[in-house]
This record gives structure tokens, C-alpha cells and sequence, in this order.
């Protein structure tokens, strides 16, 4: 009777394993600025064909099943190809569930050739800029360069991440209280101007409390990769050297 009974309860779990999605096949087309196909471009395990066409297989895993519906389907495959700058592939659902044999089609992914003459960066512009908490990495992304995680670079990412604390993630760069940190550096003239936005919550339930905006000045020249911030915003005041750059970002290091 023990033996028919284990039996039944092996049986039963057996029976309750159902397969779930958890990657539906992907494909798409990545092209260079011009329009023109990439071949062998990586896009997570696989490669890009002649035509710049890439496939993704379905991926899928066994699971008890669960009476409390499907979780979100989030997906990220890495885009790289030397000479390029890298990107992310990102494809979401934010109901969960997918069923098996669907096909996401990413449709053409753009990826830009990597600037390695530094002279080439337009630096009077406005842009925003995020810091660790030391305060010894800066972080500049164009202002008119509007946030999408499947299209921006890897140092407009961090850009974007600092300036929102993400202490969830393990970033706890902000003061105490501060939910959310947004500089705007106008570098049009050579007097730096200067916004500060503060907005204080709570980290926990996300909601927003205060906002407190600060304005001010200072001055900033160039001399090739160094750039020189005279100010008394504590944040973004000092000598950087341009460690890392590319179209619309670049990533500073306190000297």
C-alpha cells in the first residue's frame, strides 16, 4: 500500500512538471548607420548571417505548476561586433506567459561605429550627468538623447542607473533620503551652468516626497581627453580624465 501510494505522488508530480517559456524565439536584422546588413554579429549565443539576419531559439524549462499565473518574461541577449559600440537586445512581457512556437521579431536593430578621435565629440552641448557615491567616476549622456534600454549605450545605462540610486541592485550611490538625483550641465559657453534637481521618498514604496532644484555656476574648459570643472557643486567639480566615450556619452574619472 506504501509503495502504491509513493507511486501515486511520483505520478502526480509528473504529471504537474509543465514546460514554460521563458525565451520565445527572436529574430530580427542588425545593419550598420547606413542601412547596410552586419554579418557575424553576435547577438547572444548566436550569430548574424550575411543579410545581418539573426534567429534565437525558444527556450524553455519544466516547472510545477502554479495556480498564480505566469511570472514577467524579460529578456536581455548582448549585441557585439568589433569596431561597433555594444547594445542590448531587450523584449518584454510584462503579463507573463507565452506559449510555445511563438516568435518575437525584433525587427532592425542599428548599431553605430565607435569613435576613437575624441575630437570628434560635440562637447557644447546640455548634458546630464550621474556620479558613484565617492564621487570619483562621472557618468554624461546627451540631453536629447531620450532613455530607452534597448537602444542607449552601456555609459548612458549607468548614466540613467546612478541618477535613480537603484539601491535595490546594490547601487546606493545617493545621500540619505534622496530617492532620485538629476544634474543638467549646460556647456554651450564657457560659464557652466548648472541644475540640480533633488527628489526625496521613500526607497522602499517609490513614492516621491520633495523635490528641491538647485541652480548654479562655474566655469569648464578642454584640453583633449582632460576636462576641468571649476565649481562649488561638490559632484561634478575637479580635474576628469575621459576615460571612456563614444556618439552621445562619456564616462569621467576624478584625477
Amino acid at each position: 500500500m506504501k509503495i502504491l501510494f509513493s507511486l501515486l505522488i511520483v505520478s502526480v508530480l509528473i504529471t504537474s512538471c509543465v514546460s514554460k517559456v521563458w525565451r520565445p524565439k527572436l529574430i530580427g536584422i542588425i545593419v550598420d548607420e547606413q542601412g547596410k546588413p552586419i554579418d557575424s554579429c553576435i547577438v547572444g549565443e548566436t550569430y548574424t548571417d550575411k543579410n545581418g539576419k539573426f534567429e534565437l531559439l525558444e527556450k524553455t524549462t519544466k516547472e510545477f505548476f502554479s495556480v498564480f499565473g505566469e511570472p514577467p518574461i524579460f529578456i536581455s541577449e548582448q549585441i557585439r561586433k568589433n569596431g561597433y559600440e555594444p547594445k542590448q537586445l531587450i523584449a518584454r512581457n510584462r503579463y507573463g506567459g507565452v506559449s510555445k512556437g511563438t516568435i518575437w521579431d525584433m525587427d532592425t536593430v542599428r548599431l553605430r561605429k565607435k569613435i576613437t578621435d575624441f575630437s570628434r565629440i560635440k562637447l557644447k552641448d546640455y548634458w546630464l550627468v550621474s556620479m558613484t557615491k565617492k564621487l570619483d567616476t562621472v557618468f554624461m549622456t546627451k540631453k536629447e538623447q531620450e532613455y530607452d534600454e534597448a537602444k542607449i549605450d552601456f555609459i548612458s545605462r549607468n548614466c540613467h542607473t546612478y541618477s535613480a540610486g537603484y539601491y535595490y541592485v546594490g547601487i546606493n550611490n545617493l545621500p540619505e533620503n534622496v530617492f532620485e538625483r538629476h544634474i543638467e550641465l549646460d556647456l554651450t559657453d564657457t560659464i557652466l551652468k548648472i541644475q540640480k534637481v533633488l527628489i526625496y521618498g521613500d526607497s522602499i514604496t517609490s513614492e516621491k516626497t520633495k523635490y528641491d532644484t538647485i541652480y548654479t555656476q562655474g566655469t569648464w574648459k578642454q584640453e583633449y581627453k582632460t576636462l576641468y570643472f571649476k565649481t562649488d557643486l561638490p559632484e561634478i567639480n575637479g580635474t576628469y580624465k575621459v576615460f571612456n566615450f563614444n556618439h552621445d556619452s562619456m564616462e569621467l574619472v576624478k584625477q
